[in-house]
């Protein structure tokens, strides 16, 4: 839900609550016909109060617009010695992600004051898992008109990466990643997503809600993307992509039988964009 309707809704629920209340009250009577009178009368009051609620929060955004600058933090992903694996865990929300190839750490900016990521970091056998997660205050509206994450991920080591964003957009570059698994779920926003060739094979389970989701597949490689909603709208370019008889979209067979990238697509999502990179990669 939009931050909007989300204070509206909680406005509504409040009132109704209260209104409730002293009905039900009124009917125990419990309260006097005179006290029940007054309280009818006021009830316009939930109406004002809700007003200045919506007027204060939004005159709180154009002040923090106007004035406050942009707040930048960096956090380390230190990975354990000996590892051969890395699993990486993010919950996101409203704001947009960047994923990339970089030094292993997580740079945020965000405009006014935003909570802390949530960092932990294990090691089991040779598989370092790192998760990252944030919560978010009940009115974030001045806190979500500019909240930017960007994840760099190490490129010399296997990649197994879950991804869970609220109303947020996503941009992920994975060329020079050797990502091996890939979970995303978004529950809104639009998400574009560059995938790299892997180096042996990738799979991969994107539920998207949002507006649009964008695939760029490499070249070269044998892709399957399965589509589990057959009412989803797919744009591909002709020639690039053979469409079989179950829905699915499959690239040309290669002569390398090992490389190969399997997606599956779930979602109400609206529109979905297949591509082949055929461009060098950088």
């Amino acid at each position: 839900m939009n931050p909007l309707p989300k204070r509206i809704a909680l406005l509504l629920a409040t009132g109704s609550f209260v209104i409730g209340l002293f009905l039900l009250a009124s009917n125990l009577r419990l309260v006097s016909d005179g006290a029940m009178n007054v309280v009818i009368n006021l009830w316009p009051l939930l109406l004002m109060f809700g007003g200045i609620m919506l007027v204060i929060d939004s005159n709180r955004k154009r002040l923090t617009t106007d004035e406050a600058a942009p707040t930048t933090r960096q956090f380390p992903l230190p990975i354990e010695p000996g590892s051969s694996e890395l699993a990486c865990r993010l919950m996101f929300s409203y704001g947009t992600l960047v994923v990339t190839p970089g030094d292993s750490r997580l740079v945020t900016e965000h405009v006014g004051n935003g909570p802390d990521p949530s960092i932990s970091r294990q090691l089991l056998g040779q598989r370092s898992e790192i998760t990252v997660a944030t919560g978010q205050p009940l009115f974030p509206a001045h806190f979500q008109l500019h909240n930017r994450w960007s994840l760099e991920l190490p490129p010399r080591i296997a990649l197994r990466l879950s991804l869970q964003l609220h109303e947020s957009d996503l941009r992920m570059d994975l060329r020079q990643l050797d990502v091996e698994s890939l979970e995303l779920r978004a529950e809104s926003g639009t998400q574009e997503i560059f995938i790299g060739r892997p180096g042996r094979k990738m799979t991969a389970q994107v539920y998207s809600s949002g507006g649009s989701l964008s695939l760029f597949l490499p070249a070269h490689v044998f892709s399957w993307v399965r589509l589990l909603n057959p009412f989803c709208r797919v744009d591909y370019p002709q020639g690039d992509l053979e469409k079989r008889e179950d829905g699915s979209l499959v690239t040309p067979r290669t002569q390398n039988s090992r490389e190969s990238v399997e997606i599956e697509v779930d979602g109400p999502i609206r529109n979905l964009v297949l591509d082949i990179m055929e461009a060098p990669e950088t």
